[in-house]
């Protein structure tokens, strides 16, 4: 939704009905045009369609004036109306931000007028047509009637204030000057539910044509002022058979839209999926993940249990480093290596004492690390833990990298 725009106008009413239809009423054509104005609230819902409420005030008259008929009124109108409004840049005829756009209208209205007559000229003498052309203040053959000339001032009240309903349809065009400041051109032709407005009750109903000029601003900021060539074209491709991706699904249908080409789709254009992880199968790194697990973005399994003992170990591994850190914080001059022997000497003596008391291990020797036991005391001695790093670089040992990694980690706990 956009926000509201609001305009007003000035035109000319035109009147068609039953005063002044027939082609020698002897008046001429700009006769019976009468100035009016107009206030108009328009907001547009969405890029196909928009409503307007119109306010109007005007007058409507005719003018017959023939050997046959002698017919004058002037109406006073005043109409309001709301209208359902279709304007072309709707991304399908025109793109949006276009500087000409033409619009249709349709909308459902209520009028109420009153119709006067010029009956009289300025002095209260009533006008006669004589079938000579002549307009005199005495009936038709009445020796001494004096001519007179009509003031066109309706002042006669030919019946009281009535109301109906109106069916206005309409065609123009808006001129854009700036993102809210335009311009329209209207041309309304209003069908009426009443043919009293000329006070004549015969015939069809009378209507009238309303063509204006008005200038209009538009509030706030409007989201989509200017619209992108993407947007363009996705209004475009809802009517049409286009498929820009290529995937054999037109845009209409296509709730993927965007699929790499030669991406195999399924009826609604999105890539195939064959084990039902939610990764497609043309990014799917484990194209047979078994239905119920966890993938990640590659659509891998995730095993949480792994996860978790990764961060187990990695806590661990902080654990004992901070261990480390504050024994060296706290022994000024020391290496890690006096910080391993003064470890293995708190194993062997943990009270203190010159007894040579083993304190029992706090950990279980990992299977991996058995053999680096050498004295089979369930304790991994600085000693032995160099031993298993020499035969590691010398290729005596089947550990690895990584095991040799989790031993000195292992050792720091026990």
């Amino acid at each position: 939704m956009e926000a509201p725009e609001v305009g007003l106008g000035v035109g000319i009413m035109s009147y068609f009905g039953n005063v002044g239809a027939s082609k020698s009423s002897g008046v001429g054509s700009f006769t019976d045009i009468r100035p009016a104005y107009h206030l108009n609230i328009e907001e547009r819902l969405g890029k196909l369609i928009a409503i307007g409420l119109n306010v109007s005030m005007g007058h409507l008259s005719g003018n017959d004036h023939s050997p046959t008929d002698n017919l004058n009124f002037e109406t006073k109108v005043t109409q309001g109306e709301l209208n359902l409004i279709l304007p072309f840049d709707n991304g399908l005829l025109m793109k949006r931000g276009a500087s000409i756009v033409p619009y249709l209208s349709v909308g459902i209205g209520f009028m109420t007028y009153q119709p006067f007559g010029d009956l009289k000229d300025a002095n209260g003498n009533t006008y006669y047509y004589w079938s000579d052309g002549s307009i005199r203040d005495l009936p038709d053959g009445t020796a001494g009637a004096k001519r007179l000339n009509r003031d066109y001032t309706y002042e006669t009240q030919l019946a009281g204030a009535q109301s109906a309903l109106t069916i206005p349809i309409g065609f123009g065009f808006k001129l854009n000057f700036t993102d809210h400041l335009s311009a329209r051109l209207n041309a309304f032709y209003d069908l009426t539910m009443t043919n009293k407005i000329d006070n004549v009750n015969t015939g069809k109903n009378d209507n009238y044509l309303y063509t204006s000029v008005s200038i209009h601003y538009q509030f706030g900021k409007n989201p989509d002022e200017m619209e992108t060539p993407e947007e363009h074209d996705k209004w475009r491709n809802i009517f049409t058979d286009a498929d820009s991706d290529g995937d054999g699904v037109k845009d209409a249908d296509d709730v993927c839209p965007g699929t790499p080409k030669g991406v195999k789709v399924d009826s609604k254009g999105c890539p195939l999926d064959s084990d039902g992880d939610g990764v497609p199968d043309y990014l799917d790194k484990e194209p047979n993940t078994p239905k119920g697990n966890v993938v990640d973005e590659h659509g891998v399994s995730i095993d949480y249990k792994a996860i978790a003992e990764k961060a187990h170990n990695e806590a661990r591994r902080d654990s004992v480093a901070n261990a480390l850190q504050e024994w060296l914080d706290a022994h000024p001059g020391k290496s890690v290596m006096d910080y391993m022997d003064a470890q293995e000497k708190k194993h062997h003596n943990p009270g203190g004492g010159n007894g040579a008391v083993v304190k029992t291990p706090t950990s279980k020797i990992p299977s991996d690390f058995a053999s680096v036991d050498k004295n089979n005391d369930g304790y991994i001695s600085v000693a032995e833990l160099n031993q298993a790093i020499d035969d590691f670089f010398s290729g005596a040992s089947d550990l690895t990298v990584d095991k040799i990694n989790k031993l000195i980690d292992f050792f720091f706990e026990q």
